[in-house]
This record gives structure tokens, C-alpha cells and sequence, in this order.
């Protein structure tokens, strides 16, 4: 039986691929990108309605073989994500994009922190995330916390711009399901050089935006702990 090409990894391992490879960037596709690109009707759980302009930009983004691929758990069992891909018959490596939530949740992240804060970092994401304080951000572009997609040329100029600026060698994404993969691909093909990551919502419980379901269902307390572990600092002083 024919199966797509998917590789588990460690967040050791990530950061391992990041730091080989001039340049690395890496795109998350979770089921609602799926959902989109299959044309389902709706919205994500961000509450980011999806449209027929999302799903070409996400496809262009797959098919983009100069960046590296993350598919969530999520997509390929609740979007039968697999048998889609199989079905158009893209044929690429995938790699475990939930790799930094995991790594978040054990008390893991730290070696991906430590990574980041030898970079110099231009961090595009919602105004809430000018409070993480995890490593230092030479330039943020704020985004919208829904309708990223919307500004998607606006930001690309905007972070293109700031990476110039700043001589950065980092760009991190936390712009929404629909706007960080096509962002991932448009940035790096104008800045192969410049490692460009798609963060999803790491980052958002830190602050104390519990975005996600297991966010509140593990609670502020619980993130305080873990930034204790994974960004050896108290969060609480942010």
C-alpha cells in the first residue's frame, strides 16, 4: 500500500536541522489547512474563515520543494490528509509538525529556545506576543490574530523590509494557519539565506492567551511551571 514519506522528530533533531543547513525553513500544515484545502466549508479553530485564495497560497507553499514540510497529527487523522496528498500525487518528505508543541508540553523546548537566541530574529504575530520575553526580537511586525491572510502582502514587504534592516537571520511566523506556510515560502525564496519558521501558537499560553483547548485546560499555572523548564526564566515577570 502507498504511503506518503513522514518523519518523526525530536526537538533536538529539529534544532539539529535548522543549524546544518543554511537558510532552513519549515512549514506547519495542521487540519485546518486541509480542511481548506479540500474545500470544506467553515472556519479554523482561530475562527479564520477559509477561501478559495487560502488553499491555492497553501497549495503553492506544498509545492515549494526549497522549504521543508511539517504535517500535524490532527490533519492526517481527522482530514484523512494522507490519502489527499496520495490522491494529487505530491510527492514529498513531511516531517512531524508538531515537533515544538510537543516539545513545549514535555518541558522540552529549551534547546530550540537556546538556538533562537543566537539568532538575530524578526517575529511576525499578533500584538498579544509583543509581551514574550523567551529570547530577543530585533524587529516585530504585528499581524492580525485572525485575518493574517488578508495583509499577506503588506507583511511579506513589511518583514522583508525589517530583515534588511536589522541584517536578521531569522524570521519567526506566528501568523495563522493560512498566512505562515504561503509566508514561509514567499520570505524564504527572497532570503534563502535567512531561516524562516512557523511557529503556530507556542507562544500564546506564555503570555497568558490560552488560544487552544489543552491551553485552558492545562491553565496559567501549568505554563508558568513549564517556563521555568523551557525558557529557564519566570515567566511571570514578563
Amino acid at each position: 500500500m502507498q504511503k506518503i514519506s513522514f518523519n518523526s522528530l525530536s526537538i533536538t533533531e529539529f534544532v539539529k536541522m535548522i543549524e546544518a543547513s543554511l537558510g532552513l525553513s519549515f512549514a506547519r500544515y495542521g487540519d485546518g489547512a486541509f480542511m481548506c484545502l479540500q474545500g470544506i466549508k467553515g472556519k479554523n479553530c482561530d475562527g479564520a474563515s477559509f477561501s478559495q485564495k487560502e488553499a491555492v497560497a497553501l497549495l503553492e507553499s506544498i509545492l515549494d520543494t526549497s522549504i521543508v514540510h511539517g504535517l500535524g497529527t490532527l490533519a492526517r487523522r481527522v482530514t484523512k490528509a494522507d490519502k489527499w496528498l496520495l490522491d494529487k500525487n505530491i510527492d514529498i518528505s513531511w516531517y512531524d509538525c508538531d515537533v515544538m508543541n510537543t516539545a513545549s508540553d514535555e518541558g522540552r523546548l529549551y534547546p530550540f529556545i537556546e538556538m533562537i537566541r543566537e539568532r538575530k530574529v524578526v517575529f511576525c504575530g499578533p500584538t498579544h506576543l509583543k509581551q514574550l520575553r523567551a529570547f530577543s526580537i530585533q524587529s516585530f511586525v504585528e499581524c492580525h490574530p485572525t485575518a493574517a491572510f488578508d495583509e499577506i502582502d503588506a507583511l511579506e514587504k513589511e518583514i522583508s523590509y525589517r530583515i534588511e534592516k536589522y541584517d536578521a537571520d531569522m524570521v519567526i511566523l506566528s501568523a495563522g494557519t493560512f498566512a505562515s506556510p504561503p509566508l514561509v515560502s514567499r520570505i524564504h525564496k527572497l532570503f534563502p539565506q535567512v531561516s524562516v519558521l512557523d511557529t503556530g501558537s507556542i507562544w500564546d499560553p506564555y503570555v497568558g492567551v490560552m488560544s487552544r483547548s489543552g491551553h485552558k485546560k492545562r491553565g496559567w499555572r501549568h505554563y508558568v511551571h513549564l517556563g521555568d523548564v523551557n525558557f529557564k526564566m519566570d515567566i511571570t515577570e514578563w
